[in-house]
C-alpha cells in the first residue's frame, strides 16, 4: 500500500540523485530544500543556505538573480541566466507549486550549469571570426604560387644570406630584414616560413604603410561587439590573432604610427592581444618577422621609431642587397621570370644577346620587382617570339664612370689651367657618359631636363673641338629628334 509519510523520510536523498540542482523556497523566498549538486555549483554548504532569504544573497552578492517572486507572483514558470560570483553561469528554471486555492505555497528552481556550453559558444566565435578575417585577408592572394617564385642563388651574397635564413627558419626567433625597395624581403619572409615549424599554420602579412592610421588598431588588434560606431555585431579578431600559431610578417614596419609601436611592443613582449574595447586579453603563439626599407637607428634619432621596439625585434638580422649588387643573378632571374610568367600567360619569349646585355648593364633602381614587372610585361606584349632592345622602353646599361686607379673617377688635370677649361672637360666628359648610357640626345635632354637644342649644340661643340670641321655651315638638328651617338 502506497505511504507517502514513508516517501518524504527520503525526499532529500531523492534529491541528491538528480544531476541537475535543485533549490526549494517558500512563499516567502525561505530556502526549505537544497541538493548535494546546489552545494557543489554554488560552493555554499547546505547548513549556510537553509532557512534563509534568496533576497539576502542577492544582497550579499552571492547571485545576482532570484526567481522565487517573479513565480509567486505569476503563478507561472520562469526562466532566467544566474552568474556567481566564482565565475559560473546557470540556467534557472522556477516552477510553482499551488495549494487547492491556487496560491503559490512552494518555488522549485532546476537549474544547469552551462558554463562549458557558454565557454565553447565563445570559442566557435572565436574561430568564425577567425575563418572571416582569413577569408577577407586572403593572405596568399597577393603573391599567388609563392614558392614557385624564382629563387636565385647565384651571387654569393644570395646564397650567404639563403644559409643563415636556413639556420634562423629553425628557430622561433623574430627576424628583422632591410634593404632597399623590391629586393625581395617579402620573398624571404615566406620562404623563412615555409622553412619553419610553423610551415602549415598560417602566415599573416600586414602591409603597416598601406593600412590607414585610423583603422590600423581594429586590423592588427581586432575589437569586440559593440567597440565603436559600425563594428560588426560579432566582433572581429585582428591579424595579430590571425597568425596565432603561425608567422606574422610586418611589412614596411617603419611606417607603424608611434601609438601601434607602443602597443605590438606589448604585444612582443606579453605575448598577448588587447581587442579593442575588450577588458580582458588574449594568448597568441606567433613568429613575427619585420621588413623595412628605412634606417631604423636615423629613424629612433629623430624619434619616429621607439628604441625598445626596434631591439626587440633586432634579434636575426638579414640585409638584402639591392640587385646592381649581385649582378650573377640578374641574368637567371630574368629566365626564371620569363618561365613562370610564360607558363601563367601561356606565351613562349626568349632574350636576345643584346637585351641579356643591356638588362646585365642595367642599374635596376627597383630592384628584382623592377625586374620582374618588366619581364611580365614583356610577356604580354611580346609579338614575336625573341624580346629585342626596342622592346625595352628606357631600359639602357648603365655607363661606366671614367676610373683611373683605385677605381676612383678620373678628374682633369688642373696644373695651368683656367677653371673655364676644367669645367668644359668634365661637361664633356658628362655628355659622353650620358649619351652612353641613354644613347639619343632627346633621351639625354630629358634625362638631364634640358632643352633638346642646347645639348645638341653642346655635342656638336664638343665633337668640334676633338676633330677637324668638314665645312663652315652650322650642323642642323634632325627633324626626329632622334639623334644618335
Amino acid at each position: 500500500m502506497y505511504n507517502s509519510s514513508m516517501l518524504a523520510d527520503y525526499i532529500e536523498q531523492l534529491y541528491d540523485t538528480f544531476r541537475d540542482a535543485v533549490c526549494v523556497t517558500d512563499a516567502r523566498g525561505v530556502v526549505v530544500l537544497v541538493n548535494r549538486r546546489h552545494s557543489e555549483l554554488t560552493g555554499i554548504p547546505k547548513a549556510d543556505i537553509l532557512g534563509k532569504r534568496v533576497q539576502d544573497m542577492v544582497q550579499n552578492g552571492i547571485f545576482d538573480i532570484v526567481l522565487n517572486a517573479r513565480v509567486v507572483n505569476s503563478g507561472e514558470k520562469v526562466a532566467s541566466v544566474q552568474h556567481l560570483y566564482n565565475g559560473r553561469i546557470l540556467l534557472l528554471d522556477g516552477y510553482p507549486i499551488k495549494n487547492a486555492a491556487g496560491e503559490v505555497v512552494y518555488v522549485v528552481t532546476i537549474i544547469r550549469d552551462i558554463t562549458v556550453l557558454s565557454e565553447l559558444r565563445e570559442e566557435v566565435t572565436a574561430q568564425k571570426e577567425l575563418l572571416e578575417t582569413f577569408q577577407a585577408l586572403n593572405s596568399d592572394a597577393a603573391m599567388p604560387d609563392a614558392v614557385q617564385y624564382p629563387r636565385v642563388l647565384q651571387s654569393q651574397a644570395m646564397q650567404r644570406i639563403y644559409g643563415e635564413a636556413a639556420d634562423i627558419a629553425g628557430t622561433d626567433a623574430m627576424v628583422l630584414l632591410l634593404g632597399e625597395t623590391g629586393t625581395g624581403k617579402d620573398v624571404m619572409a615566406r620562404h623563412i616560413h615555409h622553412l619553419s615549424r610553423r610551415a602549415e599554420a598560417p602566415f599573416i602579412k600586414v602591409d603597416c604603410g598601406s593600412i590607414p592610421e585610423n583603422l590600423i588598431e581594429t586590423e592588427l588588434f581586432g575589437y569586440v561587439p559593440g567597440s565603436f560606431s559600425g563594428a560588426s555585431k560579432n566582433g572581429k579578431a585582428g591579424l595579430v590573432e590571425a597568425a596565432n600559431g603561425g608567422t606574422l610578417f610586418l611589412d614596411e614596419v617603419g611606417e607603424l604610427p608611434m601609438p601601434m609601436q607602443t602597443r605590438l611592443l606589448r604585444v612582443l613582449q606579453d605575448w598577448e592581444v588587447l581587442r579593442v574595447g575588450a577588458t580582458v586579453p588574449r594568448k597568441v603563439d606567433v613568429r613575427v618577422i619585420a621588413a623595412t626599407n628605412k634606417d631604423l637607428e636615423k629613424e629612433m634619432e629623430r624619434g619616429a621609431f621607439r628604441s625598445d621596439l626596434y631591439y626587440r625585434l633586432k634579434v636575426a638580422v638579414l640585409t638584402l642587397p639591392p640587385l646592381r649588387k649581385r649582378k650573377a643573378d640578374i641574368l637567371p632571374l630574368a629566365q626564371g621570370f620569363l618561365t613562370y610568367y610564360g607558363r601563367r600567360y601561356r606565351k613562349k619569349a626568349r632574350l636576345s644577346e643584346e637585351v641579356e646585355h643591356i638588362l646585365r648593364g642595367y642599374a635596376w633602381p627597383g630592384n628584382v620587382r623592377e625586374l620582374e614587372n618588366l619581364i611580365q610585361g614583356l610577356i604580354v606584349t611580346c609579338k614575336g617570339g625573341c624580346i629585342q632592345a626596342a622592346d625595352l622602353a628606357g631600359i639602357r646599361p648603365e655607363a661606366p664612370a671614367p676610373e683611373a686607379e683605385g677605381g676612383r673617377a678620373r678628374l682633369p688635370s688642373i696644373e695651368g689651367r683656367s677653371l673655364k677649361s676644367i669645367m668644359k672637360e668634365m661637361e664633356a666628359q658628362v655628355l659622353e657618359a650620358g649619351l652612353r648610357r641613354y644613347g639619343s640626345i632627346g633621351e639625354l635632354a630629358r634625362h638631364f631636363q634640358m632643352d633638346r637644342s642646347t645639348i645638341f649644340r653642346k655635342v656638336r661643340h664638343m665633337e668640334g673641338a676633338t676633330r677637324p670641321r668638314r665645312g663652315k655651315g652650322k650642323p642642323r638638328e634632325r627633324s626626329n629628334g632622334d639623334e644618335r651617338a
